[in-house]
């Protein structure tokens, strides 16, 4: 069991090594395989077998979350690619080992506003669980979350009819009942969007949804949203509206005594 887990070890951090070591520092890709693959290891499920079935049935968790520095959310993207080679290679190892998973693996990026810009923090869990089952750090993390204001009168229209007003820091948008706007759309992704409310604007962040985003049109991983801007997921429309201040212009006049 320690040789298959220090040979998977070995093949992840080969995949992260380049991207990973170039985002945070040299040696980062040895720390995040490691933690990972002890979070999977400590995550791991023995269910009974059935009757008439052989031994215990080991369930390995299926959803990786990234949390990494808001700044970063971009830079992260771009290797996405790679964490998609990391879940596959996570998937085709444990089931040549014995094991199953619920669900495909997937590595999910999340932004985050307390991390700093050369910290992430890793988590795995199930995709039918809503609770996280296991967290760590790649490194120490001091929890300081911040007070954000939502933009005034933020709200989304829901296919031209629904208005969804938005009055969270923080808004999760998909399919699963967990989120704050729930979307009745199978092409919709169970977590496909996150909202955060920033300097009187609202940034979109796409949770590495599996059918993406667009916004008028354009594929978009993150964006600042703006008044008329047409949100589109899966075969749902979502139009971003707020409150526009007011901008008054001071005219001087100056009036001289003939």
């Amino acid at each position: 069991m320690i040789t298959f887990f220090a040979t998977i070890e070995k093949k992840i951090q080969a995949l992260l090594e380049d991207g990973i070591d170039r985002l945070l520092h040299p040696g980062a890709s040895h720390s995040l395989s490691a933690q990972l693959l002890s979070l999977i290891q400590d995550n791991i499920r023995q269910e009974k077998p059935k009757f008439g079935m052989g031994r215990h049935q080991k369930i390995a968790p299926d959803l990786i979350k990234l949390f990494v520095p808001f700044e970063r959310y971009d830079a992260w993207q771009s290797i996405r690619p790679t964490l998609d080679e990391v879940a596959t290679e996570i998937e085709k190892s444990f089931t040549a080992e014995g094991y199953t998973f619920e669900q495909k693996p997937h590595i999910q990026i999340i932004a985050s506003d307390h991390l700093a810009l050369n910290q992430i923090e890793v988590t795995t869990s199930f995709h039918q669980e809503i609770e996280q089952t296991g967290q760590t750090s790649l490194l120490n993390i001091e929890n300081r979350p911040k007070t954000f204001v939502p933009p005034a009168g933020a709200c989304f229209i829901l296919n031209g009819k629904e208005s969804l007003p938005l009055q969270k820091a923080i808004i999760h948008i998909g399919r699963h009942s967990s989120n704050d706007i729930v979307i009745q759309d199978p092409m919709v992704s169970r977590e496909h969007l996150q909202l955060r409310a920033q300097g009187g604007r609202y940034f979109l962040f796409d949770l590495s949804s599996t059918g993406g985003t667009s916004i008028n049109g354009m594929l978009v991983h993150t964006a600042t949203l703006k008044p008329g801007d047409v949100v589109r997921i899966g075969q749902t429309t979502l139009i971003y509206n707020q409150d526009v201040p007011e901008t008054t212009t001071k005219t001087i006049v100056s009036v001289l005594d003939e």
